[in-house]
């Protein structure tokens, strides 16, 4: 079985971990001022990836490390979702809205703008 994933290139501090997923798009996005934070580039390279569902914790992790702060990326599996902010892993079920509202509250604490905040 496959999880799937999303991420931006310019989120990540180390881009060696890209050699532990495979790519499977990769596209740019030109995002509207009123949704960047002052931080953030204007345009963002989205790759969506997949992997074995057998290494997922493990890909989890070093994803965790590799991502820079005040970004997240997410992983979903037929029943989870998996979101992954630097140093910090959220794993639910998809329907789980209450879950789903603590990861969003926890991404707004650390400085990520609620508009991004659509997993």
């Amino acid at each position: 079985m496959k999880f799937k994933g999303l991420l931006l290139k310019e989120s990540l501090q180390d881009l060696e971990v890209l050699k532990l997923i495979k790519i499977i798009k990769q596209e740019k996005w030109d995002i509207p001022k009123e949704r960047l934070a002052n931080f953030q580039p204007k345009i963002w390279t989205a790759i969506t990836f997949e992997g074995d569902i057998k290494d997922i914790k493990k890909i989890s992790k070093k994803l965790s490390e590799a991502i820079k702060s005040k970004w997240y990326l997410n992983i979903g599996t037929p029943d989870k979702e998996i979101v992954i902010f630097h140093n910090k892993i959220f794993e639910h079920k998809k329907e789980n809205k209450k879950e789903k509202e603590k990861v969003k509250k926890y991404g707004k604490s650390i400085g990520i703008p609620e508009c991004q905040m659509d997993y």
